[in-house]
C-alpha cells in the first residue's frame, strides 16, 4: 500500500506555487524527485535552487500558508487532492524515476526514512519499524528489475543466503516480502551505521605522507578488519556459500568496531549451477559492458566487480569458481588496503578484465616502497592466476596476516626490552646502520660524552672521533673485516666530548644479521692516562724497555729499544716478544715465556741471565734483562728492560 505524505509542509508550499502558476507540473516533478533524494532541504528550497521561484516568492508562499488553516477540510488540502495526481503523472513521465522511490509505508508497520544506497538491481533504505520502535535497513528490488523473473529469483536467493549465515560478520535478516501482489519486493535487516572499508582505505592513503612509515595504528586497524572479513568468509565457505563480489564497498566498518560483509546478491552455493549463464569471449563483450565502471558490480555473463574479480570470473569459467575465487577477492581487497588502488586498472571494463585474466599484477612495493616485504608476499600469493597457487582457503589467509601482525608485535616487544636494557646499561651501547649512522643509542652517551639524543640523532659515528683522519681509517678497516658469525673485534678510540674535551673508549664491535653493527663501549680514559704516565716514565728510563702481555705480545716500547734493535715501534707493538730473540731459539723461547707468566717473579738487572737478542738487520747482540711483573685491571703485564753488554766468552770443550 502506497500513501503519499500529503500533510507535509513542503508539499503544501509546492502545491500553492503550482496553483499560482509560478511553476508547472514537470518542474514540480523534478524538484519532488530531488527532494526525495535530499530530504534535508525542503521542497520549496529545491525549487529556489533550480531558479524556478525566487527566495522572496518562497517567503510569500510560506507566509500565506502560515495564515491558512491546515485541517483536512481546508482549502490547501482540497488543492493538494486535486493537484497530486497531476504531479504523479509527471513523475511517471520522467525516464529515470522509480515510482517506488515515493514515500511509502510497507505492510502498515515499516516507514521509509531515506535512501541509503542504490545498486544494480536493488536499493537500500533507512527505515523504521513502527511496532518494535527500532531503526532498520530495508533492501528492495527496483521496480524496473522486479518485472524480470531472474532478478526476482536472484533477489530472493540473496535474502535467503544472507538470512542463513548466522555470523557476527553478516547482517541478520528480519523479514522478506516477495511482492507477489504487485507491492514492492523487499527484505529487512539490521541497520549498520559506519563507513565502507573503501572509504576508510581512501582516507588512510589520503592522510599518509608519501615515504612515511606504513606501520601505523591506522594500518593495523585496517589489517584487523581485513582478518575479520577473512573469518566471515571462512564461515560462509564452511556453509557452502561463496560471495563472488568482495570489494571495499561491500564491507562496512561500524561505528563501534563491527566489521560486516554486505551484498550477497551474487553469492552462490558451492556445487550449485542455478542461474549461472555461460561466459562469453572478452573480445565480444564490449557492448554489454559499455557504461559500467571498473568498481561496479556486473550482472549477466560475468558476475562480479571487474577491478576485484578473479581470472576465472573474468574469463567466464563458471566451473572453476570455488572458495579460492573468494580468496582472490580477499587478496584484491588486501591489495587495495596496502596500495590504495585495485590490483588492475584500465580505461575500460574490457581492458581491466583482460588484464585480470592475462597480465601479471604490479607488486605492491613498486607502488608503496615502504610496505613490508612479508605483507606483499601474502598478498601476491592470493592473486596468483592459478587457483592451485593461491592460499588454499580464507582461514589460511587470515592466519598468515595474523601471524605477521603477531610476529611484528613480538619484535616490537623485544625492541622495547632492548631499549630498557640500553637505558639501564652504564656502557655505551649503539647500533650503526649500513651507512655508519647511529640509529640507536642509550643514555650513557649523554652521561659519558655529554651528547644528548638530539645531538646524536642520525649522526655518523666517525664524526664523534677526536682524531678523525687517523682513527677513521682504523674504524673503516675494522668494520670491513667484520664476520657476522665470528668473534667481536675491538677498538680503542678517542671520542669527542660535547664540552670540547675527549674520552678514551674501548669498543667491542659485532656485526648484526641485518647488516647493522652493534657497539659496546667502556670508558678507559683513566687507564689510558695511567698508561700515558707509564709511557712517560718508560721514555725516561735509561735502558731499552718494552712491556709484554700475558700471552707474550709486545704492547709498549720506548725509543731506546727502537734504537737498540733498529725497529719502529709500529713494527713491534702487537708482535710476539720473540721478534727480539735470535731465530734459532725463538721456538724454545715461547716455552720460557709461558713458564714465567705462570709463576712470575721479579728479576733485577745483572742477575746472571745470559741472553742474546737479534736486531732488525739480523745482528746478534748480548743483553742483560730485568723482568718486572705488574698486575693491572686488564691482566698481567711484564716490564722488560734490556741493556746491551759485551758478550762473555763461551767455554769450549777440549
Amino acid at each position: 500500500m502506497i500513501a503519499v505524505a500529503s500533510e507535509d509542509q513542503s508539499l503544501r508550499v509546492a502545491t500553492l506555487a503550482l496553483d499560482r502558476q509560478l511553476i508547472d507540473e514537470r518542474q514540480l516533478a523534478h524538484a519532488f524527485r530531488a527532494w526525495l533524494q535530499a530530504p534535508e532541504r525542503s521542497l520549496g528550497e529545491h525549487l529556489v535552487a533550480r531558479g524556478w521561484i525566487s527566495a522572496d516568492e518562497l517567503g510569500e508562499l510560506e507566509r500565506t500558508l502560515a495564515e491558512t488553516p491546515t485541517s483536512p477540510s481546508g482549502s490547501d488540502s482540497e488543492l493538494m487532492t486535486l493537484t497530486m495526481p497531476r504531479v504523479i503523472d509527471s513523475l511517471l513521465d520522467l525516464d529515470d524515476l522509480d515510482l517506488g522511490s515515493l514515500p511509502v509505508q510497507m505492510r502498515e508497520r515499516i516507514s521509509l526514512r531515506g535512501l541509503h544506497s542504490s545498486g544494480g538491481i536493488g536499493e537500500v533504505w533507512r527505515a523504521y519499524d513502527e511496532v518494535l520502535a527500532r531503526e532498520i535497513a530495508l533492501k528492495r528490488l527496483k521496480r524496473a528489475q522486479s518485472r524480470h523473473p531472474e532478478h526476482r529469483a536472484r533477489f530472493f536467493r540473496e535474502a535467503r543466503i544472507t538470512g542463513q549465515l548466522d555470523h557476527p560478520g553478516v547482517v541478520p535478516v528480519y523479514d522478506y516480502a516477495p511482492g507477489d501482489d504487485g507491492s514492492p519486493c523487499f527484505y529487512t535487516m539490521r541497520l549498520v551505521r559506519g563507513r565502507t572499508l573503501a572509504a576508510v582505505v581512501e582516507a588512510f592513503h589520503a592522510e599518509r605522507e608519501p615515504g612515511a612509515d606504513m606501520l601505523t595504528a591506522a594500518l593495523f586497524r585496517l589489517l584487523h578488519a581485513f582478518v575479520s572479513v577473512c573469518r566471515t568468509m571462512a564461515f560462509a565457505h564452511s556453509r557452502g556459500v561463496i560471495h563472488r563480489d568482495l570489494k571495499g564497498e561491500n564491507v562496512i566498518i561500524g561505528d563501534y568496531g563491527e566489521v560486516v560483509v554486505l551484498d550477497w546478491g551474487l553469492a552462490k552455493r558451492v556445487g550449485s549451477s542455478a542461474d549461472e549463464p555461460d561466459g562469453v569471449d572478452l573480445a565480444n563483450a564490449s557492448d554489454s559492458l559499455s557504461g559500467l565502471t571498473i568498481n561496479e558490480t556486473m550482472q549477466g555473463e560475468r558476475l562480479g566487480t571487474p577491478a576485484f574479480m578473479a581470472p576465472e570470473q573474468a574469463l567466464g569459467r563458471i566451473d572453476h569458481i570455488d572458495r579460492r575465487t573468494d580468496v582472490y577477492g580477499l587478496c584484491a581487497l588486501l591489495y587495495h588496503i596496502l596500495t590504495g588502488r585495485p590490483p588492475f586498472m584500465g580505461e575500460t571494463v574490457v581492458a581491466v578484465m583482460d588484464a585480470v585474466a592475462r597480465e601479471p599484477v604490479t607488486p605492491p612495493r613498486e607502488l608503496v616502497p615502504e610496505l613490508p616485504a612479508a605483507l606483499e608476499q601474502i598478498c601476491l600469493r592470493g592473486l596468483a592466476k592459478s587457483r592451485d597457487e593461491r592460499w588454499p582457503d580464507a582461514t589460511s589467509l587470515a592466519e598468515a596476516v595474523d601471524d605477521w601482525i603477531n610476529a611484528l608485535a613480538e619484535r616490537k616487544r623485544n625492541e622495547q626490552e632492548r631499549e630498557r636494557f640500553f637505558d639501564l646499561s652504564t656502557d655505551l651501547l649503539a647500533i650503526l646502520d649500513a651507512g655508519g649512522r647511529l640509529s640507536q643509542t642509550n643514555a650513557a652517551w649523554h652521561r659519558l660524552l655529554g651528547w644528548t639524543e638530539l645531538d646524536r640523532g642520525d649522526r655518523v659515528f666517525v664524526e664523534l672521533l677526536a682524531d678523525q683522519a687517523e682513527q677513521r681509517r682504523q674504524v673503516d678497516a675494522t668494520l670491513a673485516a667484520l664476520d657476522p658469525g665470528g668473534d667481536p673485534s675491538e677498538l680503542e678510540l678517542r671520542m669527542r666530548h660535547a664540552d670540547g674535551g675527549h674520552r678514551w673508549v674501548h669498543f667491542q664491535v659485532r656485526e648484526l644479521p641485518d647488516g647493522g653493527v652493534y657497539l659496546v663501549g667502556r670508558d678507559v680514559t683513566e687507564r689510558r692516562r695511567s698508561e700515558q704516565t707509564y709511557i712517560g716514565l718508560l721514555e725516561s728510563a735509561p735502558d731499552a724497555t718494552c712491556v709484554i702481555s700475558a700471552d707474550g705480545v709486545i704492547t709498549l716500547v720506548n725509543s731506546q729499544l727502537e734504537r737498540m734493535f733498529g725497529y719502529d715501534r709500529s713494527e713491534l707493538i702487537g708482535q710476539p716478544v720473540e721478534i727480539l730473540v735470535p731465530e734459532a731459539v725463538r721456538e724454545r723461547h715461547v716455552g720460557h715465556v709461558r713458564r714465567f707468566i705462570s709463576q712470575p717473579t721479579t728479576r733485577p738487572m745483572g742477575a746472571g741471565l745470559e741472553l742474546r737478542g737479534q736486531t732488525k738487520d739480523g745482528r746478534i747482540i748480548a743483553v742483560e734483562v730485568s723482568l718486572g711483573p705488574v698486575e693491572t685491571e686488564t691482566g698481567l703485564l711484564v716490564s722488560c728492560a734490556l741493556r746491551e753488554v759485551e758478550p762473555r766468552p763461551r767455554a769450549t770443550r777440549g
